[in-house]
C-alpha cells in the first residue's frame, strides 16, 4: 500500500464527547497515541470497533495507511 507509516501503538483511550455526547448513529471512536521509529509522536483517532476487528492493541507495530491502522504482519 502506499503512504504506509510504521509506528508502536502506546496508548488507546476513549474519546472525549463533552456534554454533548457522541451525535445519534455515530460509531464509537477512541483516540490512539504512537510513536514511530524516531521516536515522533502522533495522536489520532480511530474507530473503536475498527481497532477490534484489526486486534490491534496497546504495544502493537501497526502502519497507518489512508486514516487506518493495519497490524504489522510478516508480508507488510
Amino acid at each position: 500500500m502506499k503512504n504506509e507509516q510504521e509506528y508502536i501503538i502506546l496508548q488507546i483511550q476513549e474519546d472525549d464527547y463533552g456534554c454533548e455526547e457522541r451525535p445519534a448513529g455515530a460509531k464509537k471512536t477512541v483516540f490512539v497515541r504512537m510513536k514511530d521509529a524516531e521516536e515522533n509522536e502522533r495522536m489520532i483517532r480511530q474507530e473503536d470497533d475498527w481497532l477490534y476487528e484489526q486486534e490491534i492493541d496497546e504495544g502493537d507495530l501497526v502502519v497507518l495507511t489512508e486514516n487506518h491502522l493495519y497490524k504489522k504482519t510478516e508480508e507488510r
